[in-house]
């Protein structure tokens, strides 16, 4: 099985000194499984959407299965001028039009932002959390919240404090992928190839 995983700097993993971030933990094990990690950092929805599909297209072959996974919300949260990068509306149109083409090629997931330390940034990727878990399911794609759980634990938060106020290290990227792995979405998600 091709699992593409778009997204920004968490789908990536900055900070994870192991350079797996919670995507390369969560197939941990999973030798059947080829990953292609196309997180960039600091990209936000727009940037996303102009590029993910040449990307899943050229992975894309007739004899494996493929799997499309998505993670993107927190750089869209960030203020510019006074401003969200990305507003709410704009990223939810950005999500609906690549979901919605995604599934024309393969399963698809979607996995909602994490938190970050600063708390007006938090605050937004929280709303745009809750945002994106509507239009999932209107959508019928399968959401992975992670939000409240990292927020509620805090070693996420810890490490990423302890580093550059956004990304964890080993162990919260750990915690992101067992919330991943444990979820039965992401187990129905990565079942043919098990």
């Amino acid at each position: 099985m091709r699992l593409i995983a778009f997204g920004e700097s968490f789908v990536v993993g900055a900070g994870d000194p192991d350079h797996l971030g919670w995507v390369g933990r969560a197939i941990a094990g999973r030798r059947e499984i080829s990953l292609y990690n196309m997180g960039i950092r600091r990209e936000a929805s727009d940037q996303l959407l102009a590029r993910w599909e040449a990307e899943a297209r050229l992975r894309l072959v007739d004899y494996e299965p493929m799997r499309i996974v998505f993670s993107f919300g927190c750089n869209d949260s960030h203020l510019v001028d006074g401003a969200p990068r990305v507003a709410v509306a704009q990223t939810l149109k950005n999500a609906r039009a690549m979901l919605t083409a995604a599934r024309a090629l393969a399963p698809v997931l979607m996995v909602g932002p994490p938190p970050v330390v600063d708390p007006g940034v938090c605050a937004r990727a929280e709303a745009l959390n809750a945002a994106l878990l509507a239009l999932c399911a209107r959508l019928q794609v399968p959401f992975i919240d992670v939000f409240q759980p990292l927020m509620a634990g805090g070693l996420w938060q810890a490490e990423a404090a302890a580093w550059d106020g956004a990304h964890p290290g080993a162990a919260g990227y750990q915690q992101m992928a067992d919330l991943v792995g444990a979820h039965p979405a992401w187990r129905r998600f990565t079942q043919a190839a098990e």
